[in-house]
């Protein structure tokens, strides 16, 4: 233990109280940085790490905070705040053995908390099974239904939901193979009208549309989404009187997406949209948001694509909130569906062949190049490592070079790698998403990167502005909001009021805490 002046320990305490005020305001960024000067002044308390420990847990900084926890139980084992936020942090980095220790420790001295309870049962579910996926080959893909591709509509015309639905209707046709064999199901007569009615009389009015149009939906939107390369490549040059419009994470912030399409124009043949992935999770209006942009893509293949990002995965929507919601609101068999087409989607996009967008970061592997990108085998979850993985991860640092991600998945790269990418690949800059921004939207690494964020006051807490990027070449706005490039015109927008529905309601544990 250091020794310290009187007047350090007060000042150390004097800032650790201040960002307990933070945390209360939910500003995490702030209240971190002030329990950061606590400890820089009195490094021997056990709280002042386990206070930051929460700040980082609820930033997704879980690399950060599981550092954070093991310092403070080195100063205090009994620490069980420190155990918590360990525990759930380990939870966020997906080892459910470790995090399920230190869970079990919190509820021996506190058997009644609520949160550690469901967090457990999460963890005991994940742990079940990969034991079973490793009894029957050890394989994820091993036995894996084509839950798209075999879609059989008649199996759902039993459903009381389909003959009690009062809402638009739909035309659907089975598809079949060469054999007769079910093969998904098309959607024959999506309209203009269809989507504003989907919007305005089941969406808005808190109802669902009948199981057998979702699947019929959905199964639709996969098979376009397969046609689509790895690197989706589009353009605007020749015609100047369409915008490409990108958004960043839209989180199942259904008013909020809606108040995109009002604000700034919807889908249509001069209007292309790009969303940069994290569309579901954590807003409690995932369903709605996924259904709508796959309403979308079939009306409009060509107008609307979709990146996918690091929430387009199974253990992260089993943790944050959709499967939950997908069950509650649809069913298991829904979410497997939805499961399935988010592994079709694309990893990223090329606007003009000067913009690169993807939800996270570029990869560790230096040598890597766009054309890397186009052979990846993208129809699978993600892996823990690799490009693949990095693409939908890694985050931007100060310093140069590499350093290891806060979020213990991926990796922090500087603006040299942003540099040498840019230039070995004959590119201007890189639009990418997965961070809350304030602004909606930050330049970075000299301008040559920005990450675009488009879900306002995120999680109802966050107080951001949202944002959103359009390509306009030759009639950009210089200056507005920070813009230096004459092709572009950056914009922000404020929240909309939605009902009184919390994030993450429909959540059975994970980090829903």
């Amino acid at each position: 233990m250091s020794s310290l002046s009187a007047e350090q320990i007060a000042k150390a305490l004097e800032l650790k109280n201040e960002g307990n005020v933070f945390i209360k305001k939910q500003d995490y960024a702030k209240a971190a940085e002030l329990y950061t000067k606590a400890i820089e002044l009195d490094p021997n308390h056990s709280a002042y790490f386990s206070n930051r420990a929460l700040a980082h847990l609820k930033l997704d900084n879980f690399q950060s905070c599981l550092h954070d926890c093991d310092e403070a139980l080195a100063l205090d084992p009994a620490n069980l705040k420190a155990h918590h936020r360990r525990g759930l942090a380990y939870i966020g980095l997906l080892e459910f053995k470790k995090a399920r220790s230190d869970l079990q420790i919190v509820l021996k001295s506190k058997p009644g908390d609520v949160t550690a309870k469901r967090a457990l049962g999460v963890c005991e579910k994940f742990i079940r099974e990969e034991r079973f996926r490793k009894a029957i080959g050890g394989d994820e893909e091993y036995g894996k239904v084509d839950f798209c591709e075999s879609l059989k509509l008649e199996t759902y015309d039993a459903n009381t939901d389909l003959a009690k639905y009062e809402g638009p209707k739909l035309e659907l046709e089975q598809l079949t193979d060469a054999k007769g064999d079910a093969a998904g199901a098309e959607v024959k007569n999506m309209t203009t009208e269809f989507i504003s009615r989907l919007v305005n009389e089941v969406f808005l009015q808190s109802k669902n549309i009948p199981k057998k149009y979702a699947a019929a939906i959905i199964s639709h939107a996969n098979r376009l989404f397969r046609r689509e390369p790895t690197v989706v490549e589009l353009s605007n040059r020749s015609d100047p009187s369409v915008t490409i419009s990108v958004c960043g994470d839209t989180h199942g912030q259904l008013y909020d997406v809606l108040n995109i399409f009002r604000k700034f124009g919807k889908v249509g043949p001069n209007h292309i949209y790009l969303f940069n992935g994290d569309f579901v999770d954590r807003g409690s209006w995932s369903c709605e948001v996924a259904l709508l942009f796959y309403s979308l893509k079939i009306l409009y293949p060509d107008s609307i694509y979709l990146n996918r990002g690091n929430h387009e995965s199974n253990n992260m929507n089993k943790i944050y909130g959709f499967e939950d919601e997908c069950k509650y609101k649809y069913s298991a068999r829904i979410f497997d569906m939805f499961s399935q087409s988010f592994e079709s989607l694309p990893l990223a996009t090329v606007i003009n062949n000067d913009y690169l967008v993807m939800h996270g970061g570029l990869p560790s592997d230096t040598s890597c190049t766009l054309e890397d990108f186009k052979k990846i085998n993208r129809f699978s979850q993600p892996p823990r490592e690799g490009a693949f993985m990095e693409l939908l991860w890694s985050d931007p640092q100060e310093a140069d070079g590499f350093g290891p991600s806060q979020r213990g998945l991926g990796f922090a790269f500087g603006s040299d790698i942003t540099a040498q990418f840019l230039q070995k690949n004959k590119l201007r800059k890189i639009f990418r998403s997965h961070e809350v921004r304030m602004g909606g939207v930050q330049l970075e690494h000299n301008g040559k990167l920005v990450t675009v964020f488009s879900a306002p006051n995120y999680c109802d807490s966050q107080g951001n502005l949202g944002g959103i990027i359009h390509v306009v070449p030759g009639k950009g706005q210089l200056i507005q909001n920070g813009n230096d490039d004459e092709d572009l015109i950056i914009e922000t927008f404020e929240a909309v009021p939605h009902p009184d529905v919390k994030p993450m309601a429909y959540s059975n544990g994970g980090l829903g805490f």
